[in-house]
């Protein structure tokens, strides 16, 4: 009786097994997701990449207000409605960490799975493998500058490599720069536009063409920025640039417009037409506006609401503190204009034509390049006019023959530095990062100031003071006081 209790005993263990590994068969198949696959098309990391990297330096939507926010507030383009802790520089520390954990990220996974030989293949689906991989690495490069240029030292060759290095170093300023320069040139020359173009790219809808004269036209306004404490290197490499190829018309700019509808339209018409709005245009951008009867005022801002407290174009007070800033009405001052600025979908540059002439006059007039620096400096003005919609040439030739628009021969860099501040309207980190180099225009500290000067760089996020506090203290030896004032490497 006992043995064929055993038998039957192993009989049903079979039976039971048996079942398991038929109900099993085809399990994975049956549990995989298809709206989450497990491979990303690159086309796919590409466009989120972009999207996340815009987000991270123009962004004006609850977290994700972009490091171009303060910026545009130390250079006085915008100011905050009822004054702030940013207007009167008592905000040091700013983040980070989502460049390297989300844009930046993508970005060194096209290019990983661009360069393997057992995933080139399927990454070939969103086009060429070298242009993808160029595109990656000018888009690195173009947030790399953007980063260093508001922290100074900064987590660099040991980033976007997995577990390899989960407390990277900080590189130096000077390496990291030197090290742009040769990606750039490297990317461009990877660049081979009868391969075909590329999918998922926003700002270039995948023209090759135009992302090899994005890739010199960013290596000229790498090179320039190192005219202080490079000339020689920025001399060199800018020539090369030229000589490559940049823009050459406002066509080429290099610009994101947002889409329609959430998540991905303007987190700028997200602030102002379903939150609460928190910047007004900077009174120093108006009045300067005003004195030059520039036309872009009225594409840069709109007349105030109120007409009763002054009406027309005024500009929100600069520097002012919770206190002062909130005894002014928010209707009583210019807001960004909503046609340009605050639409769902408006566009905002990332590099423009106008920015490339005013390279080459800058350029031309050190005796870098030849040229007429004056015929460089006039094509600037008129390309940023007709970047924002001004076309008419009786106007920009009645506004370029005004004696304080024309340029002024005996001070060249003052005429350059004005109209590149104006023309970098909404271009929060360049305007603040050549208002740093040129100290053009020249602006008063805010009134309600806690420090002795204007921000020359944000302190690195409290994250990295507490997790990677070896490498943040051997930055901070090296550069200077983790504060506001220190100046970066090209700033001394």
């Amino acid at each position: 009786m006992k043995n064929i209790l055993n038998r039957n005993l192993i009989v049903l263990v079979a039976g039971f097994l048996l079942y398991l590994s038929a109900c099993t068969e085809g399990f994975e198949e049956l549990n995989t997701d298809p709206n989450q696959p497990v491979a990303v098309p690159t086309s796919s990391l590409l466009t989120g990449a972009q999207r996340e990297l815009v987000a991270d330096i123009f962004g004006n939507h609850d977290q994700l207000d972009g490091v171009g926010l303060p910026a545009m507030v130390y250079v006085q383009q915008m100011a905050s409605l009822r004054g702030g802790t940013t207007d009167t520089y008592a905000t040091v520390e700013e983040d980070f960490s989502t460049f390297y954990t989300r844009g930046l990220r993508d970005l060194q996974e096209i290019i990983a799975l661009n360069s393997n030989v057992e995933t080139m293949t399927n990454a070939a689906l969103s086009g060429p493998n070298n242009n993808q991989i160029a595109v990656a690495r000018i888009l690195k490069a173009w947030a790399f500058q953007n980063i260093t240029d508001v922290w100074g030292d900064i987590p660099y060759t040991e980033t976007l490599q997995g577990n390899d290095f989960p407390l990277p170093i900080y590189d130096t300023q000077e390496f990291i720069y030197m090290d742009l320069l040769k990606e750039l040139t490297e990317a461009a020359e990877m660049i081979t536009t009868s391969d075909g173009d590329i999918s998922g790219d926003i700002i270039y809808d995948g023209d090759m063409d135009k992302w090899f004269k994005f890739a010199n036209s960013l290596k000229m306004r790498v090179a320039l920025r190192l005219s202080k404490v490079a000339p020689g290197v920025a001399a060199n490499s800018l020539s090369e640039a030229v000589a490559a190829g940049p823009m050459t018309s406002t066509e080429d700019n290099a610009f994101y417009q947002f889409l329609e509808s959430q998540p991905n339209n303007n987190p700028w018409f997200f602030r102002f037409e379903l939150s609460v709005p928190n910047y007004g245009v900077g009174s120093t951008m108006v009045d300067m506006l005003k004195s030059l009867n520039d036309p872009r005022l009225e594409k840069y801002a709109d007349v105030a609401f109120n007409q009763d407290l002054g009406g027309g174009y005024i500009g929100q007070p600069v520097g002012l503190d919770v206190a002062s800033g909130s005894a002014i009405s928010d209707f009583a001052v210019s807001w960004p204009d909503a046609q340009n600025i605050l639409q769902p979908n408006s566009i905002f540059t990332i590099m423009s034509y106008a920015e490339v002439g005013f390279i080459l006059a800058e350029a031309a007039e050190r005796g870098w390049i030849s040229g007429n620096a004056s015929d460089y400096y006039n094509t600037a003005i008129t390309a940023s006019m007709d970047q924002w919609g001004i076309t008419d040439p009786a106007a920009i030739a009645s506004y370029l023959a005004q004696d304080n628009v024309a340029y002024d021969t005996s001070d060249p860099i003052k005429s350059i530095g004005n109209q590149k501040w104006i023309a970098f309207y909404m271009q929060g980190v360049q305007s603040w990062c050549e208002w740093r180099r040129l100290q053009v225009p020249e602006l008063e500290i805010a009134k309600d100031a806690v420090i002795d000067g204007i921000p020359r760089r944000r302190g690195y996020p409290p994250s990295e003071i507490n997790l990677n506090k070896s490498n943040y203290e051997a930055a901070v030896a090296r550069q200077g006081t983790d504060d506001l004032l220190t100046r970066v490497w090209w700033d001394n």
